[in-house]
């Protein structure tokens, strides 16, 4: 079993904040796998995140991915970076009142250029959507949000 170690969120964020700095985030815990280089997020949707009656936005859960990968890419290369280019693919109804996780992990790093996939699935493995993206790593200069 690999041990997992909680990551520290990003103060204001839509998806990771912790500190209760935006009342709106949904708090969402960040685990780092070192062994396999992920990150997972556990999520259990209420229908606070729905679009259709029951079945989670498709924004929400783009959000997540966005956090999987961008998490997973720090962890990586040790600074932060922004999404350049953004894919989802949406392979069955995420539904409200059962438990997911989010991993996200690096492809590939060619200076600057870092592609990362992530997938959301449930207990058993099974797939439920898919995501990959591009991200450029911000210099030194740029890291002030």
């Amino acid at each position: 079993m690999n041990i997992m170690e909680r990551l520290p969120g990003a103060p204001g964020c839509f998806v990771c904040d912790n500190n209760g700095s935006n009342p709106r985030s949904l708090r969402l815990a960040l685990m780092w796998d070192a062994e396999k280089k992920e990150v997972h997020i556990p999520f259990y949707p209420d229908e606070t995140w729905c679009g259709y009656h029951g079945v989670v936005h498709g924004g929400i859960l783009a959000s997540v991915f966005d956090d999987a990968m961008a998490w997973a890419v720090r962890q990586n290369i040790g600074t932060w970076s922004v999404t350049a280019d953004f894919h989802i693919r949406y392979r069955r109804p995420i539904l409200v009142g059962r438990e997911y996780t989010a991993k996200g992990r690096v492809d590939e790093t060619r200076g600057r250029k870092i592609r990362a996939r992530a997938q959301i699935v449930d207990g058993e493995g099974n797939i439920f959507a898919e995501a990959d993206a591009l991200f450029i790593s911000r210099t030194s200069a740029q890291l002030h949000f």
